[in-house]
């Protein structure tokens, strides 16, 4: 296992991410296998993956939740009436 910078590891992308960026990922575990911080230097194995965390969980019987679907796509109220238009 060859350890890399991130700055050689972003190399293979098109764009490269930001400095910044890389570092947010490799704090919040987004390497698979995760990076190592030696010093002020994140590293990572020179074969590993970008993996983004999993999504959200969907609850669909959150009234919040409900009351940003309904405003955001304009579905019909109980009353009849669209939700996010001025009648």
């Amino acid at each position: 296992m060859k350890l890399i910078t991130l700055e050689a590891w972003a190399e293979r992308l098109d764009p490269p991410p930001t400095i910044n960026t890389l570092r947010a990922w490799a704090r919040s575990g987004k390497f698979d296998p995760p990076a190592q911080k030696m010093g002020r230097t994140y590293y990572v194995d020179e074969n590993a993956e970008y993996c983004d965390s999993d999504p959200l969980p969907d609850i669909p019987d959150a009234p919040l939740i409900n009351r940003i679907e309904r405003a955001r796509h304009g579905t019909q109220t109980p009353h009849g009436r669209l939700q996010g238009s001025a009648a």
